[in-house]
């Protein structure tokens, strides 16, 4: 069973602007993460609006009769104030990515033998919260992403490609040849223009000096971000829930 001890299963507010990122309607995709939500036999809470709560997991998901099983307790007061409530939210998490969605036509069913089991439909559309704070991404854009500085008030300016990057920290490709910036040097007042729309001025500190791969010729600069504002940091996170929605996007167009 996936460890969710330290991981609040409290379902998002759906009211919220930018929820369009983490939106999931492609039903092939959400039986998917059903299914594994299903084989690690991760919990999951059934909540209300008025504080009920119920945990519990997914057994199986049969997505031509469009239900979902789960498992139910011969006698719970907390499922039975599930059972009457008229809005439920479903939250588990797989790994680190909060998975919820709203449940409709929740029943609970005789199971075999002695058991009882829960059913509710498909769900037509669900959440996927990536807890971003250690996720990167590549970025997608042409042109690519640069971060721009100089290592010295006198020094000329160097631009950089940007390979990676997460709400705590960026790759940079430095070429060879390019002045050398060593573990532990720090950068002030770097420019980075992600894309159109996401560009912020921030201080780097580099965590780490990396060979490419393949024997390519230059290195990595992992570097560690400090000083973002807050309309940095949301203008930041909406690209990289962007990008990710489209690679998601791209790889489901593949199969």
């Amino acid at each position: 069973m996936t460890d969710t001890t330290a991981l609040p299963l409290v379902p998002e507010r759906l009211t919220s602007e930018g929820l369009e990122d983490y939106r999931i309607s492609q039903p092939l995709e959400i039986q998917t993460l059903l299914n594994q939500m299903a084989d690690q036999n991760v919990l999951v809470a059934l909540t209300t609006p008025g504080g009920a709560s119920y945990t519990t997991t997914v057994w199986d998901v049969d997505r031509a009769k469009r239900v979902v099983r789960l498992g139910a307790d011969l006698v719970d007061p907390q499922l039975e104030r599930i059972l009457s409530s008229n809005e439920v939210f479903a939250v588990g998490f797989l790994e680190q990515v909060k998975i919820q969605f709203e449940v409709h036509g929740l029943m609970r069913v005789k199971g075999e033998g002695s058991t009882q089991v829960l059913t509710c439909t498909f769900p037509q559309q669900l959440y996927r919260f990536q807890r971003r704070s250690n996720f990167r991404v590549r970025p997608l854009h042409t042109p690519p992403p640069v971060a721009r500085f100089r290592v010295g008030p006198a020094a000329d300016p160097i631009e950089l490609r940007v390979i990676d990057v997460s709400v705590t920290g960026v790759a940079l490709l430095m070429p060879e040849g390019a002045a050398k910036l060593g573990a532990g040097s720090e950068v002030v007042s770097v420019d980075i223009e992600l894309d159109a729309d996401t560009y912020f001025t921030t201080n780097l500190r580099v965590m780490h000096v990396s060979p490419l791969k393949n024997e390519q010729p230059g290195g990595r600069l992992g570097c560690e971000m400090d000083g973002l504002d807050g309309t940095a940091m949301r203008s930041l996170q909406r690209f990289i829930d962007q990008t990710q929605k489209r690679r998601r996007s791209m790889a489901w167009t593949d199969i």
